[in-house]
């Protein structure tokens, strides 16, 4: 009895389907097999600026690198001072990193430095094990954010990072308390730990990046690089001369309206830990302390964190809230701070909004930014560096 035609279209199309998994499967791990330093960066906060770091690092120590990041605006990164905008059609997938191995290997490169794509357990396994392949993993630290997909405790996003690397890979920590539960299944994987070291790096070396960052970031990133014999001395120059993360931790000068305004951008620290942590850096010695916060409608949950944070611990002369979904955030602030503090500029635009900073804070104040980058936050950020009169650190 013969097959319904359809039938046959089915298994011909099937049989297509597998001959072409197989063959790009077949050329991605030859793609991959050909550089033979893959370091495959997790973790909460800091991926992109470690990302970055450790590449420039082993640039500077005759090393040639690719990077890519994922951050606030995905980049792929040839040289320190080269680099393209990944361009996406649609929303962010891993096979994007199977396209990023081929285009790499254009380059011959000695080593590639990737940040992780995924949040999802079972994604990012997949993207470690089946697509990178790390010969060495970095975990930047544990965070309280996206715990609805990897918590729900910090625990359980600290095991979702050890269980989704390959065996038999080195991986550096900046971290080490947080894992300590975990050797038994470190070495069940049998990986190599290596614990950044409590190196104290000073302010005057801090204070050379053109930009605000993390002293852990750097430390974590100088022992990549020392692993791979790359002095100290050498890999921080490297680091120097490199651009930073779009979504950076960085204060510019405004002038708006005639005042000058010290605008921290703080909004790529997503969580109400990393986003404390840099409030107690930060010099706030100034006439009047401002925070803004940006929000997402898609993340309430993350608002209802950054309200309860403000009000216990960000005490400021006037509090701004910008972005979609600014109502419910406001209704909870309001519970422990004056409504005259607080201005709703929610679902305005950016040009709107930065006329009303400019009217309702004084001289020589300081505005913080928090809260979310993505979308609505970079679309202000450029309105507002329009105003720009130069960089500060």
């Amino acid at each position: 009895m013969e097959l319904p035609l359809g039938i046959y279209a089915v298994i011909i199309l099937l049989s297509l389907f597998i001959i072409i998994y197989r063959k790009e499967k077949k050329d991605h791990n030859k793609n991959v097999k050909s550089i033979p330093i893959r370091i495959w960066v997790n973790g909460t906060r800091g991926k992109s600026s470690v990302t970055r770091l450790i590449a420039a690092g082993l640039r500077a120590g005759n090393k040639k690198v690719i990077a890519k990041t994922t951050g606030t605006s995905p980049r792929f990164i040839s040289s320190n001072k080269i680099e393209k905008i990944v361009q996406r059609l649609g929303m962010p997938n891993i096979r994007e990193q199977i396209k990023i191995f081929r285009k790499s290997t254009q380059y011959k490169p000695d080593a590639i430095v990737l940040e992780c794509m995924a949040l999802r357990p079972d994604l990012q396994r997949i993207e470690s094990i089946e697509i990178v392949q790390p010969t060495l993993a970095v975990i930047t630290n544990v965070r309280a954010d996206h715990l609805d997909i990897m918590g729900p405790t910090l625990k359980d996003a600290a095991r979702t990072f050890i269980e989704v690397l390959p065996k038999k890979c080195r991986l550096f920590l900046a971290e080490k308390h947080i894992f300590d539960d975990f050797s038994e299944l470190l070495q069940q994987k049998n990986i190599e730990l290596m614990t950044s070291k409590t190196k104290d790096i000073s302010d005057s070396v801090m204070e050379k990046f053109s930009y605000i960052e993390h002293k852990e970031n750097v430390v974590l990133a100088l022992d990549v690089c020392e692993y791979f014999n790359v002095r100290e001395k050498i890999a921080l120059e490297g680091m120097y001369n490199s651009n930073p993360d779009p979504g950076a931790l960085k204060a510019y000068h405004l002038e708006l309206n005639g005042k000058e305004i010290t605008f921290v951008n703080a909004m790529a620290a997503n969580d109400p830990d990393s986003t404390c942590y840099i409030w107690q850096k930060i010099d706030k010695n100034y006439a009047e302390i401002n925070v803004l916060i940006n929000c997402r409608s898609d993340r309430i949950d993350r608002s209802m964190q950054f309200a309860n944070m403000t009000k216990n611990h960000l005490g400021a002369d006037h509090y701004i809230l910008t972005g979609n979904g600014t109502r419910v955030l406001e209704k909870h602030l309001r519970k422990n701070i004056s409504k005259n503090k607080i201005t709703d500029l929610g679902r305005r635009e950016p040009k709107y909004v930065a006329d009303s900073i400019a009217a309702l804070v004084s001289n020589k104040s300081m505005v913080f930014a928090i809260g979310n980058t993505v979308g609505y936050g970079i679309i202000l950020l450029n309105q507002l560096l329009k105003h720009r009169r130069n960089h500060v650190n």
